[in-house]
């Protein structure tokens, strides 16, 4: 993100329709009040999608988990260090690491 900075933790959560607009503002570069126009319409067919079901965002989406585990299979020559150099690269457990390795 620019300038404004999504909340910690630790301070209230903001809602999906704050995450979006400031998101909107800062990604695309409008005023607040039509980022937020904007996010009302994807809030809103969120919603129409997605009626009373739970809502799962996941940290990382299925492309991007494929790319990494190609380049960590791609990168891996056995050592340790290179398990440990890619799991810090990539941030992944060794648990994880493994996964990826043992996963065709």
């Amino acid at each position: 993100m620019n300038a404004r900075t999504l909340p910690a933790i630790a301070e209230e959560p903001m809602s999906l329709l704050a995450v979006l607009t400031r998101t909107i503002q800062d990604e695309v570069g409008i005023d607040e009040r039509a980022a937020r126009a904007l996010a009302v319409k994807v809030v809103g067919k969120i919603r129409q999608r997605m009626r009373g079901e739970m809502l799962y965002i996941a940290k990382h989406d299925a492309e991007e988990n494929a790319e990494r585990d190609m380049a960590i299979r791609r990168d891996y020559d056995g050592s340790r260090t290179s398990r440990e150099r890619l799991q810090l690269r990539w941030g992944v457990s060794r648990a994880t690491f493994y996964r990826i390795i043992n996963t065709r």
